[in-house]
């Protein structure tokens, strides 16, 4: 856990002296600071219990256990609870100091999913060795879900007083969902600053804070020939298989017209038999990218070759994807940038990379 670098509750403190609405207050952050009550063996114990709780994506009763833990806990200081079900994703939870409030100030989110078969929490138990944590799930986001609870229940009154804050926990980051992104939609449109809780970037010590990321899409494309029996008659055969082994390196060379766009080819199916030609086959590709602009356009050409085909006889069918944005830089992050920057100087400490 010494790895990572939480934006905990001193800072998230520090961070709210600037927003307008306690601007101008008294409560300088040298003033707030102390009344952080972290205490590291508690949090520890904390993520065990959650690293203890198999939460794959859609494995919903593993999400479910992991929000009603947090529901509890925010409604023992006096936070309003809303957990909503998300269409096979299971409940997420809303946690606000405000439940009238038009508009939250501030709003911290992680999520309880994870990418691990559900059995990994029993295989992968959490342990600790030379201050360092292990376990299934304890970086992704365990320990940031734990982090987010820490921030909110030292806020003080001169705060919460003061802003609308929220608290997020989304089950189904990992492989999105139209449920959670409709949930997620609607708490960002009353939102004016937004906080996600992740691991930092492994290539910067002690981790980072992310202010631009790559959009990502998993697209599938499918293929369709037509039978017919390996050894008797080949010839009458259309092999999707074989398409889609010629597709794939043809679309991935599509990145190469775009700068920061990348196209990796990583889950293939198809056939039916060993002794049958293949009449169908498909192949997901995760396609990341800078800028919307380069999105629409490396999916334009995915559906052109799609459409010339690949293989005489044998039909590639580009499925749409679902809605995904880059993160840009914009005007408004700059602004939460620099207030983030502010907090860290007032604690003493370097700006984060």
């Amino acid at each position: 856990m010494q790895r990572r670098t939480f934006f905990t509750a001193s800072a998230a403190l520090a961070l709210s002296t600037g927003i307008p609405a306690l601007a101008s207050s008294d409560s300088a952050p040298e003033i707030l600071l102390p009344k952080s009550s972290f205490d590291l063996r508690v949090f520890t114990a904390e993520v065990a219990e959650l690293v203890a709780i198999d939460s794959k994506t859609g494995y919903e009763e593993g999400n479910n256990r992991i929000v009603e833990i947090f529901a509890e806990r925010f409604r023992s200081i006096g936070w309003s609870v809303e957990t909503p079900y998300c269409a096979e994703r299971g409940k997420a939870l809303l946690a606000t100091n405000r439940p009238d409030a038009k508009r939250f100030d501030i709003v911290l989110c992680a999520h309880t999913d994870t990418v691990q078969p559900v059995g990994s929490a029993a295989k992968h138990p959490f342990r600790l060795v030379d201050g360092i944590a292990y376990g299934a799930g304890v970086a992704d986001d365990k320990s940031s879900l734990n982090a987010v609870w820490w921030v909110a229940k030292d806020l003080p009154a001169c705060v919460t007083d003061r802003l609308a804050v929220a608290v997020v926990l989304n089950p189904g980051e990992e492989s999105g969902s139209k449920a959670t992104s409709a949930f997620l939609r609607g708490v960002a449109q009353k939102s004016d600053r937004v906080m996600v809780f992740e691991p930092g970037r492994g290539e910067i010590p002690g981790g980072g804070f992310v202010k631009v990321r790559k959009g990502a899409v998993f697209l599938k494309v499918r293929f369709r020939g037509k039978a017919a029996h390996a050894g008797n008659n080949p010839q009458d055969g259309r092999n999707a298989i074989t398409a889609m082994a010629l597709a794939i390196p043809a679309i991935q060379a599509v990145a190469a017209k775009y700068p920061g766009v990348t196209i990796n080819g990583d889950l293939v199916s198809g056939g039916t038999a060993v002794n049958t030609i293949a009449a169908e086959a498909e192949v997901t590709f995760d396609v990341r990218f800078a800028d919307n602009a380069s999105r629409d356009a490396v999916l334009a050409d995915i559906e052109a070759l799609c459409r010339q085909g690949f293989l005489e006889g044998v039909r590639a069918e580009m499925v749409p994807p679902g809605a995904s944005s880059a993160m840009a830089e914009t005007e408004a992050s700059r602004a939460l940038m620099a207030l983030v920057d502010g907090a860290a100087a007032s604690l003493g400490q370097a700006a984060p990379k």
